[in-house]
Formats: structure tokens, sequence, C-alpha cells
């Protein structure tokens, strides 16, 4: 497996309500609910095709994905982000960082 950085520095923001796809951000990872209740994450997709992911953040769910702020703001989602259809962005966000998985086929 190649690894590869990009230097994007995610962040998290807590909103209310799911938010309009058009209105997402580069690099920041919405986050749907209150400090004690999160339901939903979304981020725009780092390939640039515009499209928006949504990820669940429900544990009793599957597949269900865990989003973490460290004390200095930066983001991290467990486990990877891999969009199974459009673009086929496979990535992980580790500590605010954008981090892109691919196979190597030899």
């Amino acid at each position: 497996m190649l690894w590869s950085y990009k230097q994007f520095q995610y962040k998290i923001e807590i909103i209310p309500d799911n938010p309009n796809p058009d209105s997402l951000r580069d690099n920041i990872v919405y986050v749907v609910g209150t400090k004690d209740y999160i339901k939903w994450g979304y981020i725009k997709c780092p390939c640039g095709c515009g499209e928006s992911i949504m990820l669940s953040l429900n544990k009793k769910a599957y597949p269900s994905w865990s989003i973490k702020q460290d004390k200095i703001g930066r983001a991290t989602i467990s486990p990877s982000v891999n969009k199974l259809d459009g673009c086929k962005s496979h990535f992980f966000i580790r500590k605010g960082k954008l981090i892109w998985a691919t196979l190597n086929d030899y």
C-alpha cells in the first residue's frame, strides 16, 4: 500500500442540522449534532469531484465512523473513508492531515 500526504489542515465544525451539500467547504469536517449527541459527519470529497460524503456516527449502525478533535482543533476520522461509487476515493484523515490510500498491483 502506498501512502501520500497532502498538507491540508482538516478542522471540525459542529452544526445543528444536515448541511446543504453545495455549501460544504474544503478542509472542514462537519459534525451534525451537539457536543453531547452527534449523529452524522459530512465532508467534501478531497479529490475535487465536488461530491459530499456523509458518514454515520451512530456506533450501533454499520458502517459507522468516529470523528475526534484534538486539543488544537485537528480532525481525525476512523476508520478510513472508502467511497465505493463515483470517484472511488479512499483516504484517511489523521491529526488534520489528508492521507490518500492507494493499492499497488505488483
